[in-house]
């Protein structure tokens, strides 16, 4: 058995209560502020398999969960093109405060979840769901799907070529390490990064706008990943 920890870090297109970063509403419910369908997609699996998502609660344009702390972009002064004015002046000492209050606790939440399942299962999975839009670069974002892994990591590169190779089996065009690379700074990348030599794998999701957007496109996939994310951790 392989312990399971799911994840959305953009959930959640909303700022917490009070906050105004000067950025229109349409711009705010975009990509530049959150997934679209990510967080549906990883519900839908939640459901099917009897577990909860460590699901982010505000906006990336607030802080990017799926950023390291130290990241320069972990507040964005600007984010897929879109200017932030709330986060263009704050000084370091706002910036650490703000990181304290929502990124750390995520992180630490997601960090413990998956130690746990290491000290119970000796090996785990961390699945997290994002999504893509294939306006960015239609020439070349012509899937479905992708899934982001390390490909020379010895214990996670097979789960997720399962996982492709499941998921195409299902009707889905899908491709490995597509829109972007399994070891970009990211949070699936540093729970990796943390645990050398460890069974752990941290594989991620990238929906495109295409299919989350879609009429039941979510709900389609969800019913496609959770048997498969159920039969590898199932595994001996």
């Amino acid at each position: 058995m392989i312990g399971l920890v799911l994840t959305c870090e953009h959930a959640d297109w909303s700022l917490p209560p009070g906050v105004d970063l000067g950025v229109d509403g349409d711009v705010l419910r975009g990509q530049a502020s959150w997934d679209p369908g990510a967080h549906a997609i990883i519900a839908g699996v939640a459901a099917r398999l009897g577990l909860d998502v460590h699901a982010g609660t505000y906006s990336r344009m607030w802080v990017d969960l799926n950023r390291p702390a130290d990241h320069p972009d972990v507040i964005p002064r600007v984010s897929y093109g879109e200017p932030v004015p709330g986060n263009a002046d704050l000084d370091d000492a706002a910036r650490a405060a703000r990181i304290a209050a929502y990124h750390a606790p995520y992180w630490d939440a997601v960090s413990a979840a998956i130690d746990a399942e290491l000290t119970t299962h000796g090996a785990c999975v961390q699945f997290s769901s994002h999504s893509f839009d294939p306006a960015l670069d239609p020439a070349n974002r012509t899937y479905d799907l992708g899934i982001l892994y390390d490909p020379a990591h010895p214990f996670e590169a097979p789960l997720a070529e399962q996982l492709i190779a499941g998921l195409t089996a299902a009707g889905f065009d899908v491709r490995a390490n597509q829109p972007y690379g399994g070891t970009i700074p990211a949070l699936c990348t540093a729970m990796r990064d943390a645990r050398p030599g460890q069974r752990f794998a941290g594989i991620e999701l990238e929906t495109s706008y295409a299919v989350s957007l879609a009429p039941g496109g979510c709900a389609r996939v969800a019913a496609a990943v959770a048997p498969l994310l159920r039969a590898l951790v199932e595994r001996a």
